[in-house]
């Protein structure tokens, strides 16, 4: 079995709004190296922003996603079990082609734009980003437990 968690960080200006980013993790099927397609999961980044009074009522946002614990680039992440690794990727698009990550390196970020405000309705505003992950076929992985740990950062 394979997972990975995300660690969250928000950082934004004092009193423009209040906003958070939380996540649903990616969760793998027990990984089998003999199978010759790739094991896929999907989950989610979710911004949500609330109305500050006197605050700002536009609000623009971008969520980065790190290398994780083993990876040295958001191009070559790993999960790890002891000393064991595995390549796996996280991206931002179903087509698992635009690799998710600061934005350099040929990495791309999700970014967004709310308007929230005073008034019924209008105070909280979510929107939802899909991540897809995929752990590549053919990898020589020994038994085990194998995860990672995300930290995906929100800046508005």
């Amino acid at each position: 079995m394979a997972g990975l968690a995300f660690v969250l960080c928000g950082t934004g200006k004092v009193h423009a709004a209040d906003c958070a980013v939380t996540t649903v993790s990616l969760n793998f099927a027990d990984y089998d190296p003999s199978v010759t397609g790739p094991d896929d999961s999907v989950g989610t980044v979710t911004v949500t922003c609330r109305y500050v009074p006197k605050g700002a009522t536009q609000v623009n946002y971008r969520v980065t996603i790190s290398n994780g614990i083993n990876g040295t680039s958001p191009t070559t992440r790993q999960m790890g079990t002891g000393s064991a690794r595995m390549g796996y990727n996280v991206f931002a698009d179903p087509a698992r082609s635009q690799v998710w990550g600061t934005g350099t390196g040929g990495t791309v970020i999700a970014s967004g734009s709310m308007t929230i405000g005073p008034g019924v309705g209008n105070g909280t505003r979510t929107m939802t980003h899909p991540v897809y992950g995929r752990i590549p076929q053919l990898q020589d992985a020994v038994p085990g437990a194998y995860n990672d740990t995300l930290l995906v950062t929100l800046t508005y």
